[in-house]
Formats: C-alpha cells, sequence, structure tokens
C-alpha cells in the first residue's frame, strides 16, 4: 500500500509465526536439531536447524531457564530499553529508532495487538559492513496455555528505504515465554 498498514504488518508476523510453528517447534523436527553450545547445567541450550524447505538459511534456537519473574524478562527485551540492554546482549548495535507505533485488533472480539516499527543499527562486523535492520516487533496476544509469544519481521518497503551507508540485514525471530511449574528448582523459572 502507499503507506505501511497496521494490519500488513500484523498478517507478516502472522505468516512468520506460523512458519516457525511448522518448521522450528514442530514435533516432525524436533529431534533434527544440532546442539551448537549449552551451559554445563543444561540451563541454556543454543540449537541450529537446517531445515531442508530452506537450507541456506538455518533456524537459531536459543532455550533458557532464568531464575526471575517473566514480566521482568519481557521488560528488559523491550523496544523502549533497548538503549541500555541491548549494549549488553550484542556489541555491535549501535542505535534503534522508533518509526512508529501501532495497535492492531485481529478480530473485533480479541485484544489488541502492540506493534512498534522501528530502525536497528549495527556497527561493522569485521569483514561485514554496517547493518540497517528495518521491522516490526509484536507483542502478541498470550497463548491459551498461558505462554507469552512475542516476535520480530523484517520489513522491506520503498517508503522505508535503507541508509545508503548501511547494508539492509533481515532478520526474523520468534519469542515464546513459558513459566515453569513451582516444583522446579528455583521458585520462579521462566523458559524462554
Amino acid at each position: 500500500s502507499s503507506e505501511v498498514q497496521a494490519e500488513e504488518l500484523y498478517m507478516a508476523y502472522q505468516d512468520i509465526r506460523e512458519e516457525y510453528k511448522q518448521r522450528a517447534t514442530s514435533e516432525e523436527y524436533a529431534d533434527k536439531w544440532d546442539i551448537l553450545r549449552a551451559s554445563a547445567n543444561g540451563d541454556t541450550v543454543i540449537s541450529m536447524l537446517q531445515h531442508p524447505d530452506d537450507a541456506s538459511c538455518p533456524y537459531v534456537r536459543m532455550q533458557a531457564i532464568l531464575p526471575v519473574d517473566r514480566q521482568d524478562v519481557w521488560s528488559f527485551l523491550e523496544l523502549d530499553n533497548w538503549s541500555e540492554t541491548m549494549p549488553k546482549m550484542d556489541p555491535f548495535y549501535n542505535d534503534l529508532q522508533i518509526l512508529r507505533r501501532y495497535k492492531y485488533k485481529p478480530s473485533p472480539t480479541s485484544r489488541a495487538v502492540a506493534m512498534v516499527l522501528a530502525k536497528k543499527t549495527t556497527k561493522r562486523i569485521v569483514v561485514y559492513g554496517k547493518r540497517d535492520f528495518t521491522f516490526v516487533s509484536v507483542s502478541d496476544i498470550p497463548r491459551s496455555d498461558g505462554v507469552w509469544v512475542s516476535g520480530t519481521v523484517s520489513v522491506s518497503t520503498p517508503h522505508l528505504p535503507r541508509d545508503p551507508s548501511y547494508v539492509r540485514g533481515f532478520q526474523d525471530s520468534i519469542a515464546m515465554y513459558e513459566v515453569l511449574p513451582k516444583d522446579h528448582e528455583t521458585p520462579r523459572s521462566l523458559k524462554c
């Protein structure tokens, strides 16, 4: 369309979320993940899946059990906090520009979904040039099982041209935050 519309952004997010559900989190591929690294106690595991439908773009999964409240992690990762939190996680992070905020109701009876259209820039990474990522960040409606879901989807449109001094990057993600049962080792644990 002539402008970036909330419905278009939400539909792009839904497509990525469904793709992850079918490819990355389905039972069919549960045993196909290669563990790249795991912490000694097993609380953090980083894995990769080379999916046969798109072997050129692997899926990377990080699972972590965190002894914190879900809201604390959710707040830590909110875009409004990136100036403080992102440099702790990504040494190549440079800046974030919020372009527009949206509220979108997928149906008349559902709650509104919060979406933020943003542009992230990174510093030069060894042989790779500086990158700019234009994306929508979605805080989704909690699933019926209580799991909180969020995602980021790359956005490519002539209305948001890349900065000529940067290489346009693409990176999509889906995150699920699940509170573990109280009988887990720590009283308040979160599985991400």
